[in-house]
């Protein structure tokens, strides 16, 4: 990893708490409201940056004001200081906001199920055993491999969810490893310099961990959970400029539909993105596996999905459950998120589908 993205994030946190002076809508060039966007060096952070370079916003009703996290937690952090209206951050941190600010769920930015995974060194004794427990196949290391190995993770994030799954799968539990928690870019530089048994990772970082040798034991989708990306918009700026959503939610699904039909003309910009943005070390080849690995969803197929409580809601109650076990949330606050439909909310969704159909 470059010296540069600690310090980038930095400055671009900063960034952020100074917006946070300014009115959410201040005028902008041809007074045009602005709207704040969150992002993270994730594939699910690059359509409002993409969207600003490429010129979609000139037509826009609205400007953009960008903002980069280094993960979920920091992000409902500043969500919770009104520091940001819009953005994207995977789905432990959007079940938080969700429940404990009445954050909406507007849409799926990918599914992140595969990328969330687990890391070793080619010489780890995890790699003698596959399949201890047949139902999870693809799982390497058996019980006794994992107990007592040191887990190099970002706790309380969807990496520690399929963490978690992982072990379950094999009857084990988190206190029968070493957790310790680091950021990711952090995480990587330790790891690389020997420290720990195990890694947990997300892409983009999984192909930087691929690019050293290391060897993937698991993920998600190989524990058996479904861990997605969420959209999501702060209930404030919600009920007062639900329009202005839809409009800002157009552009982003505009840079997603991109992305699903054309990947070949989106690695360039991801690159850019993830390189002269984010400040990673990536090539050509490891952006390409994004669109490998991570499915996206267009406009019409998300107001599907976040309508079928078979689907975006039960996976939503999986990271619940999961957080409920850490003893991150209480039963009353599970039972409120329940309740509230995990604060799905498909109606900006449909708008934009509607919107666009007229327009045909």
């Amino acid at each position: 990893m470059k010296k540069r993205p600690a310090i980038l994030l930095v400055l671009l946190l900063a960034g952020a708490f100074m917006a946070a002076a300014f009115s959410p809508l201040a005028a902008h060039a041809a007074n045009k409201p602005e709207i704040r966007t969150s992002a993270q060096p994730c594939l699910h952070g690059m359509p409002l940056w993409y969207a600003e370079k490429a010129g979609w916003l000139a037509s826009a009703p609205f400007t953009n004001t960008f903002m980069l996290f280094a993960s979920g937690a920091p992000q409902v952090e500043a969500l919770a200081a009104d520091q940001w209206d819009v953005g994207a951050m995977g789905a432990l941190p959007t079940m938080m906001a969700s429940m404990r600010y009445g954050y909406k769920f507007i849409g799926i930015s990918n599914d992140e199920s595969e990328t969330n995974d687990l890391w070793v060194r080619p010489d780890s004794p995890l790699l003698k055993n596959k399949g201890a427990n047949p139902k999870f196949p693809d799982i390497y290391g058996s019980p006794d491999d994992w107990k007592g190995k040191k887990v190099l993770a970002t706790t309380v994030s969807t990496g520690h969810y399929a963490l978690t799954a992982t072990l379950a799968a094999l009857g084990l539990k988190d206190t029968d490893v070493s957790l310790v928690h680091m950021e990711q870019g952090q995480a990587v530089t330790a790891f690389n310099a020997g420290e720990g048994d195990v890694i947990q990772l997300w892409a983009p970082f999984s192909y930087i961990a691929e690019a050293k040798g290391w060897k993937k034991v698991s993920s998600g989708s190989k524990a058996g959970v479904v861990i997605l990306g969420g959209i999501g918009v702060r209930k404030d700026f919600a009920e007062k400029f639900p329009d202005l959503v839809v409009d800002w939610l157009d552009v982003y699904m505009r840079g997603v539909e991109m992305m699903k039909n054309e990947p070949g003309k989106s690695v360039e910009p991801l690159l850019n993105y993830f390189t002269g943005y984010c400040g990673l070390e990536l090539t050509r080849d490891q952006v390409e596996k994004e669109f490998k690995y991570r499915p996206l969803y267009d406009v019409n197929e998300q107001v599907r999905l976040l309508e079928d409580p078979a689907k975006t809601a039960a996976w939503m109650d999986g990271v619940a459950k999961f957080m409920l076990t850490q003893g991150r949330i209480t039963t009353k606050e599970y039972d409120r998120y329940v309740k509230s439909n995990y604060g799905i909310d498909p109606s900006f969704m449909k708008k934009l589908a509607e919107r666009r159909a007229a327009a045909k």
